[in-house]
């Protein structure tokens, strides 16, 4: 049975003493190391077989949020799972911008932890219940939960979005962003799900109601 290779980074040896106890309590997944700000995390997974990261967001040297877009540009096959002591939207919105597939608050219990990183593992997002539950208070008129929605694309699953409403074909996507079939599936299945809609014709309508194509 293959392993989820996961890294911890967080400047607190104790998080990652605690995530330790629980990614190595599971028998499908394996604890590859800690790292205690974004530059350790860079050198792990330049010289380690890493599959997820779950990155603290303020770290000392690189922070979670320059060390998340970094490894979106490098090393776009690993995920980043968020990790934060508070459940700001703001923030979430920003590490998600830059390429998290998740948000954890680090006090949440051993289910949640583990139920985060296998959604993730398995192509879909994952965020803290009372994250959600702030989000929409934060965005409590329907024209601001309107960009709120478009402030959790990344810039490629825009550019997907754009692909789309261009009426190209999976194929034909994945051959002008120069990535695989399976990647753009996986890709359309987030932004269906982080948008709460059913199928393209929905999300067509959506970006062209939202602003977010270029007609």
């Amino acid at each position: 049975m293959n392993k989820t290779n996961i890294l911890v980074a967080d400047d607190h040896q104790v998080i990652i003493d605690g995530m330790e106890a629980i990614i190595n309590g599971v028998s499908d997944l394996s604890f590859a190391g800690g790292a205690l700000n974004g530059n350790q995390v860079i050198e792990a997974v330049e010289t380690k077989t890493i599959d997820l990261v779950l990155m603290d967001i303020n770290m000392p040297e690189m922070d979670g949020l320059e060390c998340t877009t970094y490894l979106n540009k490098h090393y776009p096959q690993i995920r980043v799972i968020a990790l934060s002591m508070h459940d700001n939207p703001r923030l979430a919105k920003r590490m998600i911008k830059n390429g998290a597939f998740g948000f954890l608050l680090k006090n949440s219990n051993k289910e949640k932890i583990l139920e985060a990183i296998r959604d993730v593992m398995q192509g879909r997002n994952y965020f803290d219940p009372l994250l959600m539950q702030n989000f929409l208070d934060f965005d409590n008129q329907k024209s601001s939960s309107s960009f709120a929605k478009k402030d959790l694309l990344t810039k490629r699953e825009l550019e997907i979005i754009q692909l789309i409403c261009d009426e190209k074909t999976t194929g034909e996507i994945a051959e002008e962003l120069s990535i695989s079939v399976h990647t753009v599936e996986s890709h359309r299945s987030n932004i269906l799900l982080k948008l709460e809609l059913k199928n393209s014709v929905g999300l067509v309508k959506w970006a062209i109601q939202n602003e977010v194509i270029n007609l």
